[in-house]
């Protein structure tokens, strides 16, 4: 939806007449009718429009508040931490976390996630550089800037994973200094999955004796653990943070993301008793209690069974689309196991009308959950009829 000049959306000195106060509940619910019609247009970014919480309006009607740790109560007590912990521990179960071994709580989203890893290896080696591969967020760069970190970026292969050869020089580069590895576990452009197992290979074998290893796996994550076959990304394969999405496969009406550690990395950043009777471990403080309850809500209603269903279904339609593509003439490249399919950008009117993201002359096309066959069907028409 186009809103109006930015000087009719001025919030002014009076305020609003009766009149003017329904006809901006007017404009808002426009806008709420036309982001309900994006489920059978938005093909090209990684967020999931499956879900309606619609009947949760209730919960919009107080002030929730998650401050602080997500393992303490605090003396504010409308909070969901008790639902942002079934949340936390479904996700660190996910990624092989020992019993009670881990540390987690629900973040604004990915940034805040990689901040948090990214400070938790700082604190923990303050000598460390940060490493990334040049397909990695881009949150990882500004993290370092913010963080004072020094950053070295490490060249990727032809499929876009992070070259373990290269991260090895960069890391004699710096000899004798400790290393903070950003491991992304589906890069936004391609989907691809770096090495976490050979990351920490290459780190002993250059001599790197001390290193905080954060899984960037806002995107990736689900897919990874519950694909076939499955690939490292957790606990279980050495990360020592993790970072993933919850409004992208799960999906979620305002951004949000899960970040875990295990538990012993937390103590050396945790306040006592901060937080209106609370210790904090957190980057933001306070929190969004909403997001909780609606993942929370989501995945007691999907089940991990439910949620690697959603996983094989993105994959599946990711393979279809890149055969469909193919027979388009528009050249596909699919990261196996992803549900990223890059393909030759069609003409602004179509990109416009699927929302899709394109750089040098190439487009993004993103199964998630809501995407079926018939969405893909339908835009395949679209790419005929253009040609």
């Amino acid at each position: 939806m186009r809103f109006p000049p930015d000087r009719e959306l001025r919030i002014t000195d009076q305020g609003r007449t009766e009149e003017g106060a329904r006809e901006d509940a007017e404009l808002l619910h426009r806008f709420a009718e036309e982001g309900a019609r994006f489920r059978e247009w938005m093909l090209g970014f990684p967020v999931n429009l499956a879900f309606d919480h619609s009947d949760m309006a209730a919960l919009m009607s107080f002030h929730a508040n998650n401050v602080g740790s997500s393992q303490d109560e605090s003396q504010y007590l409308l909070n969901t931490k008790a639902l942002e912990r079934a949340v936390v521990s479904f996700f660190a179960d996910l990624a092989g976390a020992a019993s009670g071994d881990f540390f987690g709580y629900l973040s604004s989203g990915g940034t805040e996630s990689n901040i948090f890893g990214a400070y938790l290896g700082r604190e923990r080696h303050p000598d460390a550089v940060l490493y990334a591969s040049a397909e990695a967020h881009y949150s990882i760069r500004k993290i370092a800037r913010v963080l004072r970190m020094d950053y070295a970026e490490v060249d990727v292969l032809p499929d876009a994973a992070m070259d373990l050869e290269h991260l090895g020089a960069r890391c004699r580069e710096h000899a004798g200094r400790a290393a903070v590895v950003v491991a992304t576990i589906g890069t936004t452009g391609q989907g691809a999955v770096d090495d976490l197992v050979g990351v920490q290979e290459v780190l002993r074998r250059v001599g790197v004796e001390r290193w905080h290893l954060h899984a960037d796996a806002a995107f990736g994550g689900p897919l990874a653990a519950l694909g076939s076959p499955r690939r490292p990304w957790g606990f279980a394969d050495g990360a020592d943070s993790i970072a993933v999405s919850g409004h992208k496969m799960v999906g979620c009406p305002v951004p949000c993301g899960i970040v875990l550690a295990r538990a012993a990395h937390v103590t050396g950043i945790r306040q006592s008793d901060v937080a209106v009777g609370a210790d904090d471990d957190t980057i933001s403080g306070s929190r969004d209690a909403l997001a909780a309850a609606l993942l929370w809500r989501e995945l007691r209603r999907l089940g991990r069974s439910g949620l690697t269903a959603r996983v094989r279904h993105c994959v599946r339609m990711a393979e279809y689309a890149a055969d469909r593509l193919e027979s388009c003439g528009r050249n596909p490249s699919y990261y196996p196991g992803s549900n990223t399919v890059l393909f030759d950008a069609p003409n602004q009117a179509v990109c416009d009308r699927w929302t899709l993201l394109h750089d040098g002359g190439r487009a993004h096309l993103n199964t998630m959950p809501h995407v079926t066959r018939e969405h893909i069907d339908a835009f395949c028409r679209d790419l005929q009829q253009q040609r």
